[in-house]
């Protein structure tokens, strides 16, 4: 067996007999992998700390033919807000399992890595969930090569002039002109400001979220979206979702 050393965030913890776990670690030169965690569940185990859900660390993992074994782990950040605050923990549990769902193991990204650690640390701060969130989902998709196209007409590849004639189509996968949309039955409305604020968190650097103003209707229109666009790309849904929107009290 290999011997290897990597950062990684933990997505998801399964309990394997009485004190084990099995971790599904998205690793920085790795992508994902799986990988048990001995004895992890018993309260004074090294690993109980690092191989919990969100946990950022530093691993070292002895390479299994079908699963992976995990040696020693620190934390480097146990990011404790998004498993202590509800709100944030079902945005967490989103992102991790759009992460989960969208990529292969072994498959290494290390964008994706760093998205999900850059916005993880800036899920700490209050009142930028929503926003934070249609940055990692335009990010994200752009990183597994599924970014929705934005610039020009995705039927046609024409000029769209973003004037409220906008539509928004998952299968052709981003905006179709006035004239395109006539021979779709798939499209979603998308307004000026909708699309011009998606284009600006596409396009900007996560420290400028904060100076972002997004109305409450235009979020919910991007979010719908970024929503119809995913769904278009899995087999089935997003099981966090139906958390999510329990804690926001929303659908």
């Amino acid at each position: 067996m290999a011997l290897y050393r990597t950062e990684a965030v933990v997505l998801r913890t399964y309990n394997l007999g009485e004190a084990d776990k099995i971790l599904t670690l998205f690793t920085k030169n790795r992508g994902k992998v799986r990988a048990s965690a001995r004895g992890s569940r018993r309260p004074r185990n090294h690993l109980m700390g690092v191989s919990q859900v969100f946990t950022h660390g530093s691993f070292l993992i002895f390479r299994g033919k079908s699963l992976d074994s995990v040696s020693q782990g620190t934390i480097i950040d146990a990011w404790l807000y998004l498993r202590e605050d509800l709100v944030k923990m079902a945005y967490a549990s989103y992102l991790v399992e759009l992460v989960d769902r969208f990529t292969e193991e072994y498959d290494p990204n290390e964008g994706v890595y760093w998205l999900l650690v850059k916005v993880f640390a800036h899920l700490q701060a209050d009142g930028l969930e929503s926003r934070l969130v249609r940055y990692f989902e335009l990010n994200f998709l752009r990183l597994i090569g599924l970014a929705p196209q934005l610039v020009s007409c995705a039927s046609c590849n024409g000029e769209v002039l973003g004037d409220g004639s906008l539509r928004f189509s998952p299968q052709e996968g981003g905006v179709v002109c006035s004239d395109c949309r006539r021979s779709r039955s798939d499209t979603l409305p998308l307004s000026a400001a909708a699309y011009q604020t998606m284009r600006w968190i596409a396009a900007c650097d996560i420290d400028r979220l904060p100076v972002l103003q997004i109305p409450e209707d235009t979020d919910r229109e991007m979010e719908e979206i970024l929503r119809g666009f995913i769904n278009f790309h899995l087999e089935r849904p997003l099981k966090s979702l139906e958390f999510l929107y329990t804690i926001r009290g929303t659908s």
